[in-house]
């Protein structure tokens, strides 16, 4: 199939915002995996990350590192959500691009709404603890 035809195949028109929003949210909740892109001194880093969301805020729970010291010297990161390729029909995934914000403990609000969105309770049995760990800080995406 030449270039030309294939486009030709594809149907371009766009979607209200409001519409393309509520696909997002509603991908991001049926996943739980990214692969968290970030770059400090010139050298990028992919890590694949657990995630959760709430709307359109992904929040990630980071131990301490080189994606978490990239973001503190650069905090533009993106972000690639995808599902297993079986075929072309299975192709869907989202890459977003953004600023991210670590999220420390000492904003409670922030933390408490991040940890809320993480359901850290559920990992928090997976793990045998009771509460978060004090050297953790928690990062969001938006």
């Amino acid at each position: 199939m030449s270039s030309e035809s294939r486009d030709q195949t594809f149907v371009k028109k766009s979607m209200p915002t409001k519409v393309l929003e509520e696909r997002i949210v509603e991908f991001f909740k049926e996943q739980n995996m990214c692969v968290l892109a970030t770059c400090g001194d010139g050298l990028p880093r992919a890590t694949p990350i657990e995630y959760h969301s709430k709307g359109i805020t992904i929040y990630f729970v980071g131990e301490p590192g080189t994606k978490l010291e990239n973001m503190k010297k650069n905090p533009n990161v993106s972000i690639d959500i995808f599902l297993p390729y079986t075929g072309w029909d299975s192709a869907k995934g989202a890459q977003i691009s953004g600023k991210a914000k670590i999220i420390f403990r000492e904003n409670s609000t922030d933390f408490k709404e991040g940890l809320k969105a993480y359901q850290w309770e559920k990992t928090a049995k997976e793990l045998g603890l009771k509460t978060f760990p004090r050297d953790r800080g928690k990062t969001s995406k938006s």
